[in-house]
């Protein structure tokens, strides 16, 4: 077995679990998630990494992969904020690409980085609601990434929405794959806006008794 097919059967799997975690219980373990989220962005920056060097040699790819998750994970804990602002940012950035995907377009870089900046602005503002919604829709939009991978095979692993030649060739499954992604991503904000609301009334309660 080669080094893509080991990755796509061993790594799709364990991006849907980390994906219904971050999507449905992204704000109550907020140091997982941002470990979590750390962990993806810097496995996937690490893989670019590697194909850059060795063009075509998964193996330093997956190295660099690995180097990168550790690293993105502890840079999201330990710099509490900036792993907000990333999480915000990481949000807007699969908003853009989910949209542009809608619209037939590969996502442009200034409008990409545009909106990561505003979401990743807002979630330092409005903390509560940003990052139910970006843990929410992140997760969801990692579901849905790794489902496809399941389904479609390892052939190609570059994210889904953000390269042109997935777009082209997703057809009418690209829009059952955004479909998916906002139901999933909605369903991730109702469960975790009910279940912090559940646990303030909890706490209320507790003082009130006390």
């Amino acid at each position: 077995m080669n080094t893509n097919a080991w990755v796509g059967e061993i790594g799709a799997p364990l991006i849907v679990a980390v994906g219904l975690l971050t999507c449905f219980l992204g704000y109550r373990l907020l140091k997982l998630t941002l470990g979590i989220m750390g962990s993806v962005a810097g496995a996937s920056g690490g893989w670019a990494v590697g194909l850059s060097l060795e063009p075509g040699n998964s193996g330093i790819a997956l190295v660099g992969a690995v180097i990168g998750a550790v690293i993105g994970a502890v840079l999201y804990i330990w710099l509490f904020y900036l792993g907000i602002f990333l999480l915000g940012a990481s949000a807007g950035s699969v908003v853009v690409a989910a949209f542009s995907n809608l619209a037939g377009y590969q996502p442009q870089p200034i409008p990409l980085l545009a909106v990561a900046i505003v979401f990743g602005v807002l979630a330092l503002v409005m903390q509560k609601v940003m990052i139910i919604v970006s843990t929410a829709f992140v997760g969801s939009y990692l579901v849905m990434a790794g489902l496809i991978q399941l389904l479609g095979g390892p052939q190609n692993h570059s994210p889904l929405w953000f390269n042109h030649a997935r777009l082209a060739s997703a057809g009418s499954w690209g829009y059952v794959a955004l479909a998916f992604w906002l139901i999933l991503g909605l369903a991730g904000v109702s469960f975790q806006t009910r279940a912090h609301r559940t646990k303030d009334q909890a706490a209320r309660d507790k003082a009130a008794a006390a």
